[in-house]
């Protein structure tokens, strides 16, 4: 029943028109911060939310405290790092949720209005459904939060959080696993101050620069009690999951997501499961992981594997893995699905969001030239390619176990064709575009599962070229130590970056020429101080065979750019 109710929801939204890609702003959430807190906490909280703990009798609720209410909380300080204490009133009481404001915030940025609006969304109406609000939508599709101080309902405490804000992006919120220990941590701490604890179940909600009246705030109240449901749940996940689920439950609800992908859109190349350590390379990946989870979502098992993302004690890669074994995909790797997702991406393959990438780099005019590039581990790169008939893309990656790149092609006809580049044992491949194709997009990515996921990184290069621009000094040498042996010998004009020449003998005899051995790939030699790719091919001639009877055809991609006599 809980699912209909999602689907119906989404289906709701699709037919009214709705795009969850509306004006918003670009909002930070501060949960990553206090990351290192999970980890501190590691064995002591876990079994408060065990199975086992799950099945017994719920706590009595506590009585409701009545409006005006005042307490003291603490609050980390994210400029130095220490906590602060913050006086704030009790303004609101929502079946789910005590709304508590810094008193020096009250009737100036945050009034009686605000308070209502925030409590009506929390309980009763969200953009998706007017008939379900915050709490509802979220704990009905992935689970009760954990309920620490026995009252039933989620403290929100609105406050201007003391952050260094950056231009257009500051912390619009957070959620602090430390309360949801009791007493003072003193191991980790803010710098290595000890960290007390408001032994609440609570989330914290900005006032300044965020506008508190706004349904950006009510986006982040969304956010953030995604991640105190995660935590209780899976209180070790890794933040890359932990804040692409929290975006998918924005989105969820109704409320936008379109500065987070659009800042993707601008830059599309960040490794999907690293996080940034600083906030103004961070938006991105706000983008990045949310539309891994929509992807997911949409082609891999809807609202449920999503649940079980959230719900499953497994961490990263390894808890999605594990989340889509037990929702039925058994069979696709998750290297696998990143490469359909890289792909989707360009092509805004999904059914609930328009997006438009913008490649890294644009080439017009060919030869390319020799290009690098560098990959972390689970990105993908965007080259594009104007005017493309013809051209041969080569390609070479320095990880090749773990490398793979796929070309689109757009064609003239209006088709659209993908197609993988299949890389050698050495790590070069290259594919020639049709005559059709006007355009291409060229997307390498690295996707490696193995130790040590996030530090892993490769570099690669390619280059575009139409064959006739490149041509070749060539040579036939007889060996002379093994005079039955010859090496051909070809300098190209300049790098072939996932090509290799291949050598062709023709046998002139009686007036008349005939195969006189199947075409060879050559071999690239060393290059030498001027950094020129030698390649060479070595062939045995048999004693009675005239060397000057004998021919040898060099091809470039099944282009012939040289023809001559061994003598």
């Amino acid at each position: 029943m809980r699912n209909l109710t999602v689907a119906l929801s989404i289906f709701m939204l699709l037919l009214s028109g709705w795009s969850p890609c509306q004006s918003s702003e670009g909002f930070l959430c501060g949960t990553p911060h206090l990351s290192f807190i999970k980890e501190g906490l590691r064995g002591s909280i876990h079994n408060n939310f065990s199975d086992e703990n799950a099945l017994r009798p719920p706590v009595p609720s506590a009585p409701t405290l009545p409006i005006g209410t005042e307490r003291t909380f603490f609050a980390p300080d994210f400029r130095s790092m220490q906590q602060y204490t913050v006086t704030a009133v009790l303004r609101g009481v929502g079946s789910f949720c005590y709304v508590f404001v810094e008193a020096s915030e009250w009737n100036t940025r945050v009034t009686t209005e605000t308070v209502q609006s925030i409590v009506r969304a929390f309980d009763t109406s969200t953009p998706a459904d007017p008939r379900r609000g915050i709490y509802q939508t979220l704990t009905q599709s992935f689970g009760a939060p954990p309920d620490i101080d026995g009252n039933g309902k989620i403290i929100l405490l609105l406050l201007n959080i003391r952050d260094a804000n950056h231009i257009n992006q500051y912390t619009a919120g957070f959620f602090n696993p430390a309360d949801q220990s009791r007493g003072v941590l003193r191991n980790p701490g803010f710098r290595s101050f000890p960290i007390r604890s408001n032994e609440a179940d609570m989330l914290y909600v900005d006032t300044q620069p965020l506008n508190p009246n706004s349904e950006t705030a009510q986006n982040v109240i969304a956010h953030e009690l995604l991640h105190l449901i995660h935590w209780g749940h899976d209180p070790h996940e890794a933040t890359w999951v932990d804040e692409g689920c929290a975006g998918y439950a924005s989105f969820l609800c109704g409320y936008s997501v379109l500065e987070h992908v659009a800042a993707f859109e601008r830059n599309p190349s960040i490794s999907l499961i690293a996080w940034p350590e600083v906030d103004t390379d961070a938006l991105p990946h706000y983008g990045a992981t949310f539309l891994w989870m929509l992807y997911l979502h949409e082609r891999h098992g809807g609202l449920e594997t999503l649940t079980e993302i959230v719900q499953n004690r497994g961490t990263s890669l390894t808890g999605i893995a594990d989340a889509l074994a037990s929702n039925g995909n058994r069979t696709q790797e998750i290297s696998d699905i990143f490469n359909n997702w890289k792909i989707a991406n360009y092509l805004s393959d999904y059914r609930t969001i328009r997006l438009s990438l913008e490649p890294r780099r644009w080439h017009r005019s060919y030869p390319s030239g020799t290009q690098d590039g560098q990959l972390s581990n689970f990105s993908a790169d965007y080259i594009g390619f104007e005017d493309a008939s013809g051209l041969t893309l080569g390609f070479s990656s320095r990880s090749r176990e773990n490398s793979t790149v796929h070309a689109i092609e757009f064609h003239n006809t209006g088709d659209v064709h993908k197609r993988e580049i299949v890389l050698s044992t050495n790590g070069s491949g290259s594919i020639v575009l049709p005559d059709t194709v006007t355009q291409a997009i060229l997307i390498p990515s690295l996707q490696s599962q193995g130790i040590n996921t996030q530090t892993q990184n490769t570099q690669y290069q390619y280059n575009a070229t139409r064959g006739a621009h490149i041509t070749f000094v060539t040579a036939a040498i007889p060996n002379p130590v093994h005079s039955q042996y010859w090496d051909i010998i070809a300098v190209p004009s300049e790098p072939l970056i996932g090509l290799a020449p291949s050598v062709t003998l023709i046998r002139a005899e009686n007036n008349a020429e005939r195969l006189h051995q199947e075409s060879q790939a050559m071999y690239r030699v060393t290059p030498d101080s001027q950094n020129n790719h030698t390649y060479r091919l070595s062939f045995r001639l048999d004693p009675e065979i005239a060397p000057e009877s004998v021919m040898y055809q060099i091809s470039l991609d099944s282009r012939i750019v040289d023809t001559r006599s061994l003598k």
